[in-house]
């Protein structure tokens, strides 16, 4: 996809999200692995941001529209509540990606199994801003 958005615009439409949704992104404390996944999922959504696939609300709540996902409507992704991370409970130990898309679910006020439906590369941004907002 060609690029909408300037990336220095996108930067700064990432920034208000988190500002927005009071994310704690500081990466002073994180070691050197933490550090590279987070610069990795900040990359993948600043990226969706340029090709205008994902847009932050005035509430800071991120939408996206999956571009590889035939049929695939805009999914709002909603400030997360206690309710979100309750919904992971309901899953085994060994479930991790069950648990992940049980909180997406929540997040989007959406079926969990819309997401095991999804092309990668449009799964990879929604669990890039799921695992901002749980992190």
């Amino acid at each position: 996809m060609t690029d909408l958005i300037a990336k220095e615009v996108a930067e700064q439409e990432f920034d208000r999200f988190v500002d927005l949704m009071d994310l704690d992104v500081d990466t002073d404390g994180m070691d050197e692995d933490d550090k590279k996944s987070f610069t990795q999922q900040k990359d993948k959504l600043i990226s969706a941001i340029q090709t205008g696939a994902l847009v932050v609300e005035d509430t800071g709540e991120p939408v996206f529209t999956p571009q590889r996902t035939e049929g695939a409507t805009p999914i709002k992704f909603y400030e997360p509540t206690g309710a979100s991370l309750m919904a992971m409970d309901r899953k085994k130990k060994t479930e991790d990606i069950g648990k992940l898309y049980a909180a997406m679910g929540d997040m989007t006020k959406t079926n969990a199994g819309l997401f095991s439906k999804m092309r990668m590369p449009d799964l990879k941004i929604c669990m890039a801003i799921t695992t901002l907002f749980l992190g």
